[in-house]
């Protein structure tokens, strides 16, 4: 049986929420009677609204305390930090940990998610031997496959940490709590503390990857723009990343400062009416925006006014597919000069404490 998760601070509640009545409206046949919430601080007003949706649809929010977690594992591992100030999204390393036995098929979103469609093949996929199953990272993935850095797990895939399926049954068999502090403890820092730890703790025998339709990231202004980055990163087909643009099943806004994401005004993904849609749905229909980003963070400077005008020109069509052309063949360039000196950066900080000749921990390919 498939539960669904989110794992929130407050100031996510309200997206968490819009998120979980798109799920459920899409995917009647939800079987669980309630939703877990990894609860990070959400008040009690939000946590009426959260309960009004789930019994909208005649299931309950069940909600669990993630702090003494991660607390612990902040205590023991200092260098496993917060990610902008919260401890939310650190919790998923940990799920066995907090999950009652009888969850063993979990399904995480992202609080900026919306889901578009019926996840049904989730919840009857074979994961075989895997713990976790999730999307591959356009950008990350071809990092790893043009050899730019290396993970502990040697792995050549890299999975995004936004949506993923655990297997929390063969979580535990693989003893993955053990493999996770192994690398907490020869690490110094992750950037990304949850996905960074996840992709160089399971080695790429323990991992299922999922057609891009389940973790579609929106961070352009139109759909042909998406789909030629996913093309130049050379990860999924082109058939893969056609169906992903034209029939997700969940985006995830992973929109940056000039796109906005669609809770802000002057939000310039082409999918913002999807979040829109289920926002007026919802107990927080009548919340106002939140203002542009570009209000809240104007450019300050010189150079960034420079780099906001040129932005916006590239994003047009001529332009952009210059701008394209030029960013590829600097990527191979560069990657050539790397090779050439044997620079490689291990996950994104650096090669200390790590011993390529063996793979590093957890070397099972």
């Amino acid at each position: 049986m498939l539960y669904l998760c989110y794992s929130i601070n407050d100031f996510y509640a309200r997206e968490a929420g819009i998120s979980m009545l798109s799920f459920l409206d899409n995917n009647p046949d939800y079987e669980p009677d309630e939703v877990f919430f990894i609860d990070y601080g959400i008040v009690p007003a939000n946590k009426e609204r959260l309960n009004s949706i789930a019994a909208r649809y005649g299931k309950r929010v069940t909600y669990l305390n993630g702090k003494p977690v991660t607390a612990a594992m902040k205590r023991q591992f200092p260098n496993y930090s917060a990610w902008k100030g919260s401890m939310a999204a650190c919790i998923k390393p940990f799920f066995d940990k907090i999950m009652p036995e009888y969850v063993e098929r979990l399904l995480y979103l992202d609080a900026d998610t919306i889901v578009a469609g019926s996840v049904e093949e989730l919840q009857h996929i074979d994961m075989g031997d895997a713990v976790v199953a999730g999307t591959i990272s356009n950008s990350e993935g071809h990092r790893l496959l043009t050899n730019q850095y290396q993970l502990y797990s040697g792995n050549k895939i890299y999975m995004g940490s936004g949506v993923l399926l655990f297997d929390l049954k063969n979580w535990r068999r693989e003893n993955c709590y053990q493999r996770v502090v192994d690398v907490l403890g020869k690490k110094k820092r992750f950037r990304l503390p949850d996905q960074m730890l996840i992709n160089n703790a399971i080695p790429e025998r323990l991992m299922k990857v999922l057609p891009q339709k389940y973790n579609y990231v929106t961070h352009s202004f139109h759909p042909w723009q998406e789909y030629q980055m996913m093309m130049e990163y050379d990860i999924y087909t082109a058939e893969e990343c056609r169906e992903a643009i034209d029939h997700p099943v969940i985006i995830h806004y992973l929109t940056g400062w000039m796109l906005a994401r669609p809770w802000h005004k002057g939000c310039r993904s082409h999918r913002k009416e999807e979040y829109y849609h289920y926002k007026a749905l919802s107990p927080w229909k009548d919340t106002p925006l939140a203002p542009s980003i570009q209000t809240m963070f104007p450019p300050k400077t010189f150079q960034d006014k420079v780099f906001l005008f040129f932005f916006m020109l590239f994003m047009k069509p001529i332009p952009y597919q210059l701008s394209m052309f030029f960013w590829k063949m600097y990527g191979k360039l560069e990657n050539k000069r790397k090779r050439r000196k044997g620079i490689y950066n291990h996950s994104d900080e650096g090669i200390e404490d790590i011993d390529f000749q063996s793979g590093g921990v957890n070397s099972e390919k």
